[in-house]
């Protein structure tokens, strides 16, 4: 799902799967994936949105984030 290039992560599954894996409407792969995982994979789909200039949908995935986890900073 991940991959690091020079100390750096990318992800390598498509956006939308992204973005449903980070609300927990998919779990993907995993059996249990932990909320860290999520959270993380939600930062590189908001990133990879904002660097592809779709920033409405970027807003609306942050929001969702932000209200699943208030005390996520992003």
């Amino acid at each position: 799902m991940l991959e690091v290039d020079e100390g750096r992560y990318r992800l390598t599954i498509p956006i939308l799967d992204a973005m449903l894996f980070a609300t927990g409407q998919t779990d993907l792969t995993y059996e249990e994936p932990s909320d860290v995982l999520r959270q993380l994979v939600g930062l590189l789909a908001i990133d990879a949105l904002e660097y592809s200039e779709h920033w409405r949908v970027a807003a609306t995935l942050r929001s969702v984030l932000t209200n699943k986890w208030p005390d996520l900073r992003l």
